[in-house]
């Protein structure tokens, strides 16, 4: 019942294909962060009380008072950011295991004993557990062009949520990037081509452009920057996924 249970929440993200046009959706006052971001100086602008959606490696899992907490890696071996899990999913975050690259959302509810706390989190998508491989390697393929697919629409909402705006006050647009930086803009869409053909060739859908994956490896990706990567750029699946990246 648990493993049909996980299959039913991480489905919720899991699909729908990444138009060129189609900006992520999720809410713009959503921090998406990693579990370093969140303890770096300032928080990467969590708030208490808002929403956030942190994806790193699951450090561990205990339970306190009767309910589930998800702890993450991160780089600073005496700090982490906990995740009370909400009742209805203690079985899905049951299911997850140390090592396993995860993201959860949650609202901000300040420190405990100087780690960040989520609550309540949910699970919304969770990687492979650590020391599986899928035989075919489709799923890393799809993850690999499926980035290479969202490359605009990813950019942008960054800008957007970095407070960027247009001469007008208005938010950046996909519009007003591609008409400032048409030679960039240009060749993005030459690779973002290129992936759905190749997707398209093995009978692959790409992510949404939307999923916590895609967020987690262009943070890994760049490096740097305000959405601090983590222990999770090292991770073996990770680390396969952007070997595939087009250079």
């Amino acid at each position: 019942m648990k493993r049909v249970l996980l299959v039913v929440v991480l489905g919720l993200v899991a699909g729908g294909g990444c138009k060129k046009s189609s900006v992520p959706t999720a809410p713009t006052d959503m921090v998406r962060t990693s579990p370093d971001g969140m303890l770096s100086p300032g928080g990467r602008g969590v708030v208490d009380g808002g929403e956030v959606e942190v994806a790193g490696l699951i450090k561990a899992i205990h339970e306190d008072s009767g309910r589930l907490v998800v702890t993450f890696a991160s780089n600073q071996p005496t700090r982490s950011v906990l995740c009370r899990v909400e009742a209805g999913q203690a079985a899905a975050a049951g299911n997850l295991a140390a090592g396993q690259l995860v993201a959860m959302h949650g609202l901000s509810r300040g420190q405990s004993g100087g780690n960040p706390v989520l609550e309540p989190c949910r699970v919304v998508w969770a990687g492979p557990p650590p020391g599986t491989k899928p035989a075919d390697g489709r799923d890393v393929l799809r993850a690999a062009r499926s980035l290479e697919m969202c490359r605009v629409p990813l950019l942008v909402d960054g800008l957007r949520r970095g407070g960027r705006k247009l001469p007008d006050g208005k938010p950046m647009t996909e519009a007003a990037f591609r008409q400032q930086e048409p030679a960039r803009a240009e060749r993005l869409d030459a690779a973002e081509k290129k992936a759905r053909a190749e997707l398209a060739s093995v009978g692959l859908t790409a992510l949404s452009c939307d999923h916590p994956l895609l967020h987690v490896l262009q943070r890994c990706e760049t490096a740097s920057g305000p959405d601090t990567p983590g222990v999770e750029c090292d991770s073996p699946y990770v680390k396969e996924i952007l070997a595939l990246l087009t250079r």
